[in-house]
């Protein structure tokens, strides 16, 4: 009778470390799949700063609710701001998207350049 309790409750440890695991397990892979998504938000609102004519002074843009593919929709999680900066001889980019997840504020900023 005791062995049996004891390996039920060697069952019921190793069953909760299991879970324990699977549950870090998918809060991470979610944290790395928004990673992945937000800089491609942010390398795609690059690529068309680098399209547009250069400003003559700083200009600034955001984007709020934007989903994982970068379309505007009221359950969009990502917020994704801009600043173009002319120096003498470039401009500097950088655009940030953030968003939230289990209660903490993430973001990811992606820097660049171009010629005036």
């Amino acid at each position: 009778m005791i062995e049996v309790m004891v390996a039920l409750m060697l069952t019921a440890v190793g069953t909760a470390g299991l879970l324990a695991l699977y549950s870090v397990q998918t809060r991470a892979s979610g944290y790395t799949r928004h990673s992945i998504e937000a800089s491609e938000l942010a390398q795609d609102q690059i690529e068309r700063l680098l399209a547009t004519a250069a400003p003559g002074s700083v200009t600034t843009g955001s984007q709020q609710h934007l989903d994982e593919r970068g379309a505007v929709t009221t359950s969009g999680m990502f917020t994704r701001t801009w600043t173009v900066t002319p120096q003498t001889e470039y401009c500097d980019l950088v655009v940030t998207v953030s968003w939230s997840e289990d209660g903490v504020a993430r973001q990811v900023v992606v820097r660049g350049k171009r010629s005036l």
